[in-house]
């Protein structure tokens, strides 16, 4: 987006929201927070929010919208889903063919379970307490992974740089 479409945005929920004032430095600010989002989907987020709220929009507000207008349906799992997956996983492959059963798994549900260990999974004996144990792991992961999708690239890029700076490990990929 450039600094005239986020003009146009600002223009846009000032007439909405009477108390929405504009300026220099916001405009600025907005720019510099919602460049990397296109025109029309940024439009479409705004118009949506306007539509849901009374009250006007923040950036994080825009951002979460863009990004839930944007994840394509059926791709975020409910924590349910994501346990079925493994449950399926564990009677088609045992504990033993540990590689197929992750394939077989959506990326954030092989995430979760390898993560917990595939075998502790299938050789536990207290399956409800696992369930559990997964269940919240998984919804802590989707929570991370959902804030992560918020952050600007440009942003991301800054914080891996500062990470890789301090020796600091991301926990993204397991890298230093």
């Amino acid at each position: 987006m450039v600094k005239s479409e986020i003009a146009k945005l600002l223009a846009v929920l000032a007439a909405s929201y009477p108390k929405f004032e504009v300026d220099e430095i916001k405009q600025q600010v907005w720019y510099e927070m919602l460049q990397d989002i296109p025109y029309q989907v940024a439009q479409v987020a705004v118009k949506k929010l306007i539509l849901e709220s009374p009250y006007p929009p923040a950036i994080a507000d825009i951002r979460k919208q863009v990004a839930e207008i944007t994840t394509p349906k059926g791709e975020q799992l409910d924590p349910a889903e994501a346990w079925g997956e493994v449950e399926k996983a564990i009677r088609h492959y045992g504990s033993y063919r540990e590689e197929e059963a992750l394939a077989s798994m959506s990326p954030a549900v092989a995430k979760v379970a390898k993560y917990m260990g595939w075998r502790e999974i299938c050789l536990s004996e207290e399956p409800g307490v696992v369930r559990g144990q997964f269940l919240k792991m998984f919804s802590q992961v989707q929570e991370r992974e959902k804030k992560e999708a918020l952050l600007p690239e440009k942003l991301k890029n800054d914080i891996a740089k500062i990470a890789e700076k301090h020796d600091l490990k991301l926990i993204e990929g397991g890298k230093k």
